[in-house]
């Protein structure tokens, strides 16, 4: 079973707005909720893959409580946390299908206190019992340091993939995680470094796997991904797509990824699955949201070179 952490769940809002870059008052087409957040999306592909995932989060208030109704309408399996205060976050995304142009708008999240956060690991750890894997995706919550996040994760004792930003993914890249997937823009700014492609990163990569991470996966939107231990790397490209909404790739990516370990798949196959998962998802209009044809045929399609 693959647990899935998501610390900062939401309601993802998606709101079709032709033409708002260019409009001074927008008018909404069609409005969809969704359950949201980076974890939930990890675990919407990983079932659409015949991935048994379980979610976990805090959530809080009548916008949490609307989270966990939308997760068990689409079937995702989940052991929410009450908090005791505070409010779950609202995110709106905004897109233009005809321009193929979208706009995100995050909340940060309630804000939790240490005691607060110290009853969600316990949550946690309750949850992992059956878990083989676990993955940690999207940002946390205001008020929680980064390393009691990654002290959680070492408690686990289990193979831990983590997908966030700040201070957790700096911090991540010094430890002995299974894998850690990251944005080109994401891994420069972590190493203080700027990196014009995903070959240029590559060699960066080969060094933080020597002392951090035992995988990285680095995406970068159309151009694909990289995937490397410290002793090898490969790149993994998708055919060009009529793309409607890139939202979620970069999750769908993690969870095909995952999904391919799971079934014993090497570096590059896991890779490849990965890559085709984030092309699928650009094809259809929500985040995390793949179909099983699209990601099979993709996955057929996928240039994939050995690096160095």
């Amino acid at each position: 079973m693959l647990l899935v952490i998501t610390p900062n769940p939401a309601i993802d809002r998606v709101l079709e707005v032709p033409g708002f870059r260019d409009a001074e008052v927008c008018r909404v087409t069609h409005r969809r909720d969704g359950a949201g957040g980076k974890g939930l999306n990890v675990a919407r592909v990983a079932r659409t893959l015949g991935l048994d995932a379980l979610v976990v989060g805090p959530i809080g208030g009548t916008t949490g409580q609307q989270v966990a109704m939308l997760a068990a309408a689409e079937g995702i399996a989940a052991r929410w946390h009450r908090l005791e205060r505070g409010e779950t976050r609202i995110c709106v995304l905004v897109t233009d299908q005809a321009a193929q142009d979208t706009l995100t708008i995050n909340e940060p999240g309630p804000t939790l206190d240490q005691a607060a956060w110290r009853a969600f690991a316990d949550h946690v750890l309750a949850s992992a019992e059956r878990a083989a894997l676990v993955a940690l995706s999207g940002s946390v919550p205001p008020g929680v340091a980064a390393d009691d996040v990654l002290g959680l994760l070492e408690a686990l004792g289990r193979p831990v993939a983590l997908d966030s930003s700040g201070a957790v993914l700096a911090g991540a890249l010094e430890r002995r995680l299974a894998l850690v997937k990251v944005n080109l823009d994401e891994f420069g700014t972590a190493l203080g470094m700027r990196f014009p492609s995903l070959t240029a990163a590559a060699a960066a990569a080969r060094l933080v796997c020597r002392h951090g991470p035992h995988q990285l996966i680095i995406t970068h939107g159309q151009h694909g991904a990289i995937a490397g231990d410290a002793s090898e790397q490969w790149h993994a490209a998708p055919p060009a797509l009529q793309a409607v909404s890139p939202v979620g790739s970069g999750d769908a990516v993690l969870a095909g990824a995952l999904a391919a370990r799971t079934r014993g798949a090497g570096l590059a196959e896991a890779l490849r699955l990965g890559v085709a998962c984030g092309a699928a998802n650009v094809l259809r209009p929500g985040p995390g949201v793949i179909d099983l044809d699209d990601a099979t045929r993709l996955a057929a399609a996928i240039t994939l070179r050995r690096l160095g």
